[in-house]
């Protein structure tokens, strides 16, 4: 069997085994918006290069991040929050770093290069997908917690425990994840002849439970993979917009009662509920929480779009369309996993101050991500 460049088969029967055949029936060239040159080069620009340069960052700045929350502590539910999204941000950019070593393999033998593309390819292009839906998810998770937080504080810190948050976050985690799980056993790697490379090289192709079960499982997916996201879109939404208003609200209340010379400091801060490094926590959280905001609008505007043109999928008419879009969204993935730890430096200085002791051996005891 034949394989183009991109290591999908030439072509195979609806039971899974392979056919001989020098065309791929699921692509049509003469639909193509994208041509195959313009396709190589954002493949070339932009998946082997920059990608592989911002998951890079990403493995540095989660596992720097690891290091901080370790040190600081669990005692606050936050860290355990922040935790769990740090440790999907680093299996996204991990994984992401991984498929794409066929980068610098290529420079010692391109068969394999090609190979190692082509056989991760089905599990390492889904992983970072997943595990990002999973950090979106806990990131609305944290949004909900803030804005009960400063709208009902006495009641709701009774509740957010370090325990009940590590509840929640495995929970989420697992059913997210879990949600997602069927599209690893659509395709299947098989060996066959390159005719460009001259070689024997990997190539992924749908497998007999993919043309068993296509009608059930892509419709699945193409819904459970709008809904999810556009519930964590919409929920983060609404409860940053929520946080921001009770902020405001309670910095009104506390400039009114400070006017006010008979009302002492410690009576101003029982009546609002919230210290100022919970406020500035909160702020920081909302630059998180809005940099997830503009990451899943554009995933959410392309998978709408799927829906409109079944086509626009993977080993499909729009196939290069496909590719040429995933690319963007996995950059702005990449990036949303890669810069938490660059906020938290900027807008907490007890982050700061551990970050600093841990390459400075400063004997200070760490303290919680709470200003």
């Amino acid at each position: 069997m034949l394989a183009d460049g991109r290591g999908v088969s030439a072509s195979f029967l609806p039971n899974g085994n392979v056919r001989q055949a020098p065309v791929i029936p699921q692509i049509l060239p003469s639909n193509k918006i994208i041509s195959d040159e313009v396709y190589q080069y954002f493949d070339v620009i932009i998946n082997s290069w920059i990608l592989t340069l911002i998951s890079a960052l990403g493995i540095v700045t989660n596992s720097l991040n690891v290091l901080v929350f370790i040190k600081q502590g669990f005692r606050d539910s936050i860290n355990v929050s922040l935790m769990a999204i740090t440790l999907w941000d680093f299996l996204r950019c991990l994984v992401g770093f991984l498929h794409r070593m066929y980068v610098p393999i290529s420079l010692v033998s391109t068969v394999f290069a090609t190979t190692w593309k082509n056989a991760t390819f089905p599990y390492a292009s889904y992983t970072p997908i997943f595990a990002g839906y999973v950090s979106y998810a806990l990131t609305t998770y944290v949004s909900i917690e803030r804005c009960l937080c400063v709208s009902r504080p006495f009641t709701v810190k009774l509740l957010f425990t370090p325990l009940f948050t590590f509840a929640m976050v495995t929970t989420i985690s697992a059913v997210v994840f879990g949600s997602y799980a069927v599209m690893y056993f659509i395709y299947d790697v098989a060996f066959v002849f390159n005719a460009r490379l001259n070689d024997t090289t990997a190539v992924y192709q749908y497998n007999s439970f993919y043309y068993k079960n296509q009608n059930l499982v892509m419709v699945y997916y193409k819904y459970v993979g709008i809904l999810l996201p556009f519930g964590s879109f919409f929920i983060l939404c609404v409860s940053s917009a929520t946080t921001v208003y009770f902020l405001k609200k309670s910095s009104t209340f506390l400039k009114q009662e400070k006017r006010d010379l008979n009302v002492s400091m410690t009576s101003t801060k029982r009546a609002s509920g919230i210290s100022q490094r919970e406020k500035q926590v909160v702020k920081m959280l909302l630059v998180v929480i809005l940099v997830s905001i503009g990451t899943l609008l554009p995933r959410l505007v392309f998978y709408i779009a799927q829906l409109l043109e079944p086509e626009l999928y993977l080993l499909r008419r729009y196939n290069n369309e496909f590719y040429v879009v995933a690319m963007w969204l996995f950059a702005l993935d990449f990036v949303n996993a890669s810069i938490n730890l660059f906020i938290f430096l900027a807008m907490s200085s007890n982050y700061k101050s551990t970050f600093s002791s841990i390459f400075h051996h400063r004997d200070k005891k760490p303290r919680t991500i709470l200003l």
